[in-house]
C-alpha cells in the first residue's frame, strides 16, 4: 500500500494529512500558526515558526497513523493563495503576509479605479485586485517599507515556503502564481508590463521558476527527514493553490458542478476549458489556471466565511467549555428556525472594495444570543450565494455543489446551504480536503495514476448528500435577496467609515 502526504498551510493552521491510494484519511495533525496583528489591517505570521509547526505536524501524523517512512510514496504542499512569503538575501525566512492582510488596499483601489484598468490590467491578468493580491502587496512594501522590500531575495507563496523547508528547492507553480496579479493568464507568463505599471519591475529576479502542480520539485532533505520522520529522498511535488486542491478533493471536473469552500475564505469555484463568457463579461471574474492542463478555475471569493463564526465563538462564548462551543452553536441553529437579525460577515474584508466591517442589523432589546448565532450562520450562507449569483450568468448552472472546508462538519449548516441554494450539497468523508487534493497531485506526479481524472475517481467519494427542502428554501432565498440589496445600500456607508 502506498501513502501520500499532503501539507496544507491555511490562513490560521498548518496541517499534515496522510491518505492511502483510495483517498482514505489515515492520520492528520495540525498546529495553529499565530497571527501578528499589531496595526490595522495587518495579518502576518512568523515564517521561521512555520517550519517548526509544519514539521511537528508531519511527525505527529506519521506517528499517529503508525505508517513507516518507507511507505510514504510522495509529498505535496498546498496553501492559501495570494499574500506574500519571502526569503531574505541573507538566506533567512522573511515576511509572511497572509491573504487576510488588507494594508495594501489603497494601491489595489487606485489600480481598480484607473480608466485603463480593464483594458490594460484585467485584460491580461484576469484578476480584479484585492488587498491580498501579491502584486499590490509588493507595491505597498516598496512604497511604505522600502527596507523590507530591498531584503527580498525570493518571492514565494504559502505552499512554496513549506516545500522549500522540506527540499531547499525554490520554485512556484501555475495555479498559485496565476492568482498573484502579475501573471498574464491569457498568455501564461509573468507580465513585465504589469510589474512596470506597479513600479516593481526590479522584483522580477526574485520571482522563482514556474512549474506545473505535478512536477517533481525535489526530495526531502536529510535535515527535514530528521525533523519530520519522513524518509530522506522522498519525492516532493510542486503542489497547488488550496482552491484547486479542494476542487480535486471533491472530484470536481464537470462544468455543470461547482465546489464551495467554507473556511477562512468563502469561495465558489467552477473548472472549465472554455471560459470565454467569463472573460468577455462586463464584470470582473477571478480566472486562473487549474492543475489539470487545459483547464481554468473560475471563482468568486472573499474572506467572509466560517472565520466569522470562529471569532464569535472565541469572543462571546467563553462561558462554555471550549470543546462544546461549536456543538452548542449547531444545536442553537437547529432549534432557532428564524431570526430578525441580519449579519454581514465582513470582519476580515469584503469583495466590493468597500472596506466593509462585520455588522449586525435588526437587533432589538429582545434579541438573544440564539438569534445572533443563527444570523451568523445565515449571513455566511447569503454571502456565498452572492458569489454564486455573480457566476451563474457566465458559467453552466450547476446540478450540485461539492462542499469543502471546516463547516462541512456541521450538518445543520450544510442543510442550510442546500435549502438556500436550492441544490443538492455533497460532502466528502475526508476532513482535510486541501491536503487530500495535494495528495492527489502527489499521486499523479509520481505516476501512481495516469492523470488527474483517474486519481480523482480512485481517491474521492461522497460521505453525505443534503437534498434541498423547497418549503424552507423559498423564505431563505427571499432573505438572501434582501441581504444582497442591503449590502448594495450599505457599501457607501462602510466606505465612508473606513
Amino acid at each position: 500500500m502506498m501513502y501520500f502526504l499532503g501539507i496544507d498551510l491555511g490562513g490560521t493552521v498548518v496541517k499534515a494529512s496522510l491518505f492511502d491510494e483510495q483517498g482514505r484519511e489515515i492520520g492528520s495533525a495540525g498546529r495553529r500558526t499565530p497571527l501578528i496583528a499589531e496595526e490595522p489591517g495587518q495579518a502576518e505570521r512568523d515564517t521561521g515558526g512555520i517550519r517548526t509547526l509544519a514539521f511537528e505536524s508531519i511527525r505527529e501524523t506519521l506517528s499517529g497513523a503508525g505508517v513507516s517512512a518507507d511507505q510514504v510514496a510522495a509529498v505535496a504542499p498546498t496553501g492559501h493563495g495570494k499574500g506574500l512569503y519571502t526569503l531574505k538575501k541573507d538566506g533567512s525566512p522573511g515576511l509572511g503576509i497572509v491573504s487576510t492582510d488588507t494594508r495594501s488596499w489603497k494601491i489595489g483601489a487606485e489600480q481598480m479605479s484607473a480608466p485603463d484598468f480593464d483594458r490594460f490590467v484585467y485584460a491580461r491578468t484576469l484578476q480584479p485586485y484585492w488587498p491580498a493580491h501579491t502584486a499590490p502587496i509588493l507595491a505597498w512594501l516598496k512604497r511604505g517599507h522600502p527596507e523590507q522590500y530591498r531584503e527580498i531575495a525570493h518571492v514565494l507563496l504559502a505552499k512554496d515556503l513549506v516545500r522549500y523547508f522540506l527540499t531547499g528547492t525554490i520554485m512556484t507553480e501555475r495555479t498559485d502564481i496565476s492568482g498573484t496579479g502579475f501573471w498574464n493568464n491569457r498568455e501564461s507568463r509573468i507580465d513585465q508590463e504589469i510589474l512596470d505599471r506597479l513600479d516593481i519591475s526590479d522584483i522580477l529576479p526574485a520571482i522563482p521558476p514556474v512549474g506545473y502542480s505535478h512536477d517533481n520539485a525535489g526530495a526531502v532533505t536529510d535535515e527535514a527527514a530528521a525533523a519530520t520522520g519522513l524518509r530522506p529522498g522522498t519525492p516532493v511535488l510542486a503542489g497547488l493553490f488550496d482552491v484547486n486542491a479542494c476542487a480535486l478533493a471533491t472530484g470536481l471536473e464537470r462544468p455543470d458542478e461547482m465546489t464551495a469552500v467554507v473556511g477562512t475564505w468563502g469561495i465558489s469555484a467552477f473548472v472549465a476549458s472554455d471560459v470565454s463568457r467569463a472573460i468577455e463579461a462586463p464584470e470582473h471574474f477571478v480566472i486562473q489556471e487549474h492543475c489539470v492542463p487545459g483547464q481554468f478555475l473560475v471563482h468568486e471569493a472573499s474572506p467572509t466565511s466560517a472565520s466569522n463564526l470562529e471569532w464569535f465563538v472565541e469572543t462571546f462564548l467563553q462561558d462554555l467549555p471550549e470543546n462544546e462551543r461549536f456543538d452548542y452553536c449547531n444545536t442553537v441553529v437547529t432549534g432557532t428556525p428564524d431570526t430578525r437579525v441580519t449579519y454581514f460577515p465582513y470582519l476580515f474584508g469584503d469583495d466590493m472594495g468597500a472596506h466593509a466591517s462585520g455588522t449586525f442589523l435588526g437587533m432589538r432589546a429582545g434579541t438573544d444570543r440564539k438569534e445572533v448565532i443563527r444570523a451568523i450562520y445565515e449571513g455566511i450562507v447569503f454571502q456565498h450565494l452572492r458569489h454564486v449569483n455573480k457566476l451563474l450568468p457566465v458559467m453552466q448552472p450547476p446540478e450540485r455543489v461539492r462542499f469543502a472546508g471546516g463547516a462541512t462538519r456541521s450538518a445543520v449548516w450544510m442543510q442550510l446551504f442546500a435549502d438556500t441554494l436550492g441544490l443538492p450539497v455533497t460532502v466528502s468523508p475526508a476532513t482535510e480536503l486541501g491536503a487530500l487534493g495535494a495528495s492527489i497531485c502527489a499521486a499523479v506526479g509520481i505516476g501512481a495514476f495516469p492523470d488527474y481524472s483517474s486519481a480523482m475517481e480512485a481517491m474521492t467519494s461522497v460521505r453525505d448528500v443534503y437534498e434541498p427542502d423547497p418549503e424552507k428554501g423559498e423564505p431563505l432565498r427571499r432573505k438572501q435577496q434582501q441581504f444582497a440589496e442591503l449590502v448594495r445600500q450599505m457599501a457607501p456607508v462602510w466606505k465612508a467609515y473606513e
